[in-house]
């Protein structure tokens, strides 16, 4: 099957009613892999890093903001445009710009500021990519099985941060930092030739849409600041876990090692929990909120500074802290099928604003008042995003006719 069939015109055909086929789903999580290994490399390899970049944790903070505020940037422009652009091309260029950057990554950046120029242009690429892996996920896979699909897809987060672990013990303690960069490096050429040449739009929208008929804003902002809020004290948390590990008396190889452990749990959450939205309707968002809610739990667990603790506190916070973003994107796809690529590109513009100030937050945090008050600030970011993602779905249901929630 090329690549190109999956762009067949599926307006009269019964799409739930289709077997699932897996290469566009491994596609559309190879893609997303490539385009957020640049961050989640740079936090789990930070302790080596700084060794010859010379940064301090608010620097690392600093550097993780950077990529997600042109993120955010990018993806909010993105998801605005989503309906007069050509989806694949964006993909293909996407995947050959990523190699780049990690190529850069891996060769060129000497001092602190090259390390952060190259992650803001990583943070643009993978927030420009966002909109389109969903519209083609959207397009791609039966409606049934979408559930488990985004799930899928938003695991590639956890499983860059399980290769981003893998890297330390394998290849930074062993032959550099650099190497894990260029071994990563041909993962956007292989994928750009594995890319579709078309995507079918959900809808054959005029270039023009007014105003009027996008959705109301209200739960689209509510949601993206639930959003963001979540993934804010997430991305800080997967940023810092390493550090925080050999503060509290690990040794650096075994703090990768529990990335590697971590990010499992993470895949596992994800999935599952798109398993789950396939066979119920409605209430994703609910379930999003409890999610939330107990990461928050698991952020807490690290306040008591346990080195023992630290085992059974990754498995709550990346299981229930980190599970929840792929049923939510979901969510908000099944919720806004007409204009997804606006409304996930709206939600993702918060995910990353979140993610800026997340990072650089904890990080601040941790120079001034130590890790206890920076995890109780992952933590209470978690419970508010739990109570805004509750909000955003009693207005989602009473102002878009057909919501599920």
């Amino acid at each position: 099957m090329t690549s190109s069939e999956f762009s067949s015109n599926t307006e009269d055909r019964d799409i739930t009613s289709e077997p699932m086929r897996p290469r566009p789903i491994l596609l559309a999580i190879g893609i997303a892999i490539s385009a957020v290994l640049p961050v989640f490399l740079t936090g789990a390899l930070a302790v080596q890093i700084k060794r010859d970049l010379d940064f301090t944790p608010s620097h690392l903070g600093a550097a993780v903001a950077v990529f997600f505020l042109f993120a955010a940037l990018s993806s909010f422009i993105s998801g605005r445009i989503s309906h007069r652009v050509n989806d694949a091309k964006v993909i293909r260029a996407c995947m050959i710009a990523s190699s780049l950057v990690l190529l850069g990554i891996g060769t060129v950046a000497r001092n602190y500021p090259v390390l952060v120029v190259l992650l803001a242009v990583a943070g643009t690429i993978n927030g420009s990519l966002q909109p389109s892996i969903n519209l083609f996920i959207s397009r791609a896979i039966p409606r049934r099985r979408q559930g488990l699909a985004f799930g899928v897809k938003q695991a590639a987060v956890p499983l860059a941060t399980f290769l981003a672990g893998l890297a330390v013990p394998t290849i930074a303690l062993t032959i550099g930092w650099r190497y894990a960069f260029l071994g990563v490096a041909p993962l956007g050429i292989i994928f750009f030739f594995m890319s579709p040449r078309s995507i079918q739009p959900v809808e054959d929208l005029p270039a023009n849409i007014a105003e009027a008929e996008r959705p109301s804003a209200a739960p689209i902002l509510m949601l993206a600041i639930g959003m963001g809020l979540g993934t804010g004290a997430a991305n800080a948390f997967a940023a810092f876990l390493v550090s925080f590990a050999v503060h509290a008396g690990w040794k650096p190889g075994l703090a990768g090692l529990l990335i590697v452990f971590g990010s499992v749990i993470g895949v596992t959450a994800r999935v599952g929990h798109g398993l789950l939205a396939d066979r119920r309707h409605g209430r994703h968002f609910l379930f999003a909120t409890w999610s939330a809610a107990i990461g928050g739990l698991g952020y807490l667990m690290f306040v008591l500074g346990y080195g023992w603790l630290i085992i059974p506190a990754t498995v709550v916070s990346y299981g229930a802290g980190w599970g929840w973003n792929g049923l939510f994107i979901f969510a908000v796809v099944r919720n806004f099928t007409k204009f997804a690529g606006y409304a996930t590109g709206t939600v993702q513009s918060g995910a990353y604003i979140g993610s800026v100030i997340g990072p650089l937050g904890f990080g601040f945090a941790v120079e001034k008042a130590g890790y206890p008050f920076a995890w109780s600030l992952a933590a209470l970011s978690a419970f508010a995003a739990a109570i805004a993602v509750a909000i955003a779905r009693r207005l989602v249901l009473s102002r878009e006719p057909g919501a599920v929630g």
